[in-house]
């Protein structure tokens, strides 16, 4: 359950679409930490499904570099949302 109000979601939508147009860099970079969030998720995806095939590996790397992804997207986002680069 979220502790964030609607009026808090709806300053964030707006924060988010004025710096995006004030710092079009930032931006990219959210989108660039975006896209590569969704590659390492599937490329664990992928190791998961080989598991349960039966191959016997772990997704320890992949697992890791969700993390990694997760907090440099997560980092992306608080540089165009503060305006900061």
């Amino acid at each position: 359950m979220s502790t964030v109000s609607e009026e808090q979601k709806l300053d964030a939508v707006h924060r988010l679409g004025v710096m995006s147009e004030r710092h079009p860099e930032l931006k990219r970079r959210v989108a660039d930490a975006r896209l590569e969030l969704a590659a390492v998720i599937l490329a664990m995806d992928a190791v998961d499904k080989r598991i349960q095939a039966g191959e016997k590996i772990h997704s320890l790397q992949e697992q890791a570099a969700v993390e990694q992804a997760k907090n440099a997207h997560a980092q992306a986002l608080a540089d165009l949302l503060r305006g900061e680069h």
